[in-house]
């Protein structure tokens, strides 16, 4: 089975912020005293834009019993950046945005199980998925200020949604449907839809990790990887063997709109 693009992607970018960390950490020790006397609390609120990449995955992928290869679909998304400084090295961040997650995937199953008039049947072949989500979006971050200038944010925290639509199709193309695992009642002969659209939850958590660059005085770009730590389905849904779960990467632009400030 080929690994899933998605997993190296994130992999790769949790590995680059770790480097980041690792290069710009800690200030020298003489510029510490300097910038506590220097230091002005405050509060900003920032519009943002931006995009995800990645979508609903399969955990674990040896559930699937062969290839899943993914295709995400570029949307924009729409927020605001919030954080409050109250030392010269950390700070506190929320990114409250708007976003639609979409995805389209072929993949090659085994005995993937589903509602058939009423009934539980089997389905091994081939097969093609289509998943959207429009969703309501806030992680909220704890940040690290790197850097002689404090230009660089390493953050870490949690993110919750609100799951506004979603839809997720199943079009099995070839193969065969059975009463039971392994057993062919009979063989496709025209594609078959299966929607479990219905079978979707209103709701993800997880995880959040990120990189943010202040490129301008004003202006900011992140890179963030938020991996899902439920099933996107409704407890209970055992339609399949395995888990879905949201693995994205996202990269942003903001500007620091409104900035008070207090000593």
């Amino acid at each position: 089975m080929r690994s899933c693009y998605f997993c190296n992607m994130v992999r790769k970018s949790l590995l680059s912020i770790l480097l980041t960390m690792a290069f710009f950490w800690m200030p020298a020790p003489h510029l510490a005293a300097q910038e506590t006397d220097s230091f002005t609390s405050s509060f900003c609120i920032a519009p943002q834009i931006g995009t995800d990449i990645g979508g609903t995955l399969p955990i674990p992928f040896s559930a699937i019993g062969g290839a899943f290869n993914a295709y995400p679909k570029l949307n924009a998304t729409l927020g605001a950046r919030f954080f409050l400084n109250l030392h010269p090295r950390w700070s506190f961040g929320a990114n409250l945005s708007y976003k639609t997650i979409a995805m389209d995937a072929d993949a090659r199953v085994t005995n993937q199980k589903f509602k058939g008039e009423n009934i539980d049947q089997y389905f091994t072949g081939t097969s093609e998925m289509s998943m959207s989500f429009q969703i309501l979006e806030l992680p909220v971050y704890v940040e690290f200020l790197a850097g002689s200038k404090r230009q660089h944010g390493i953050q870490v925290g949690i993110f919750g949604s609100l799951v506004m639509s979603s839809r997720f199709i199943t079009y099995a193309t070839k193969g065969f449907i059975g009463s039971e695992p392994d057993r062919m009642d009979s063989a496709l002969s025209s594609p078959r839809v299966m929607d479990f659209s219905s079978l979707l939850d209103k709701w993800d958590v997880g995880v959040f990790a990120g990189y943010q660059a202040r490129i301008f005085t004003r202006i900011k770009m992140g890179l963030h990887v938020m991996i899902g730590m439920k099933d996107v389905f409704l407890p209970g849904s055992d339609f399949f063997d395995y888990k879905m779960k949201q693995v994205r990467g996202s990269v942003t632009v903001s500007y620091d709109l409104i900035r008070i400030c207090q000593r």
